[in-house]
């Protein structure tokens, strides 16, 4: 077997454990492998040493430049993401479905019928204006 079909195959397997090991830091060194071994096929005279150098200093690299912008754009899980949700429900209006007894009762917002919580004694028809919104139920104030 050729250094280069060792290099790529060792680039291939590093390629198929980023899908298994989580980090998102194999990729890199697959990606360096890959690299080693097309710098293996277009220089063959390239001695063992001069391609771990490429290995290595590509590897780290790829590492340094691209990691944390692929964390951001696939794995974000920033209070941003939430908080442009919210600004979906702050301060919106909402159509009482039912009375509220006991503080709770249900509101009807963009076409979909939510739980939501009150202080405020709420009846049926009345405009409200959401406060907050904890998973699926909403709490509202009267308008």
């Amino acid at each position: 077997m050729s250094v280069v079909t060792i290099w790529l195959l060792c680039g291939v397997i590093g390629l198929a454990l980023e899908l298994i090991l989580p980090g998102l830091i194999v990729l890199f060194f697959g990606c360096g492998a890959l690299l080693t071994g097309i710098a293996a096929w277009i220089f063959p005279s390239l001695q063992i040493e001069g391609q771990l150098i490429v290995f290595v200093v590509s590897s780290v690299v790829l590492l340094l430049v691209f990691r944390k912008m692929l964390r951001n754009r696939f794995f974000n899980n920033s209070k941003e993401s939430g908080d442009e949700l919210a600004d979906e429900y702050i301060g919106k209006t909402a159509v009482a479905l039912t009375d509220f007894t006991n503080g709770r009762g249900e509101v009807e917002f963009k076409g979909s019928k939510w739980e939501a919580l009150s202080s405020d004694e709420i009846h049926k028809g009345e405009t409200v204006v959401i406060s907050s919104r904890e998973s699926i139920k909403l709490t509202v104030e009267k308008k």
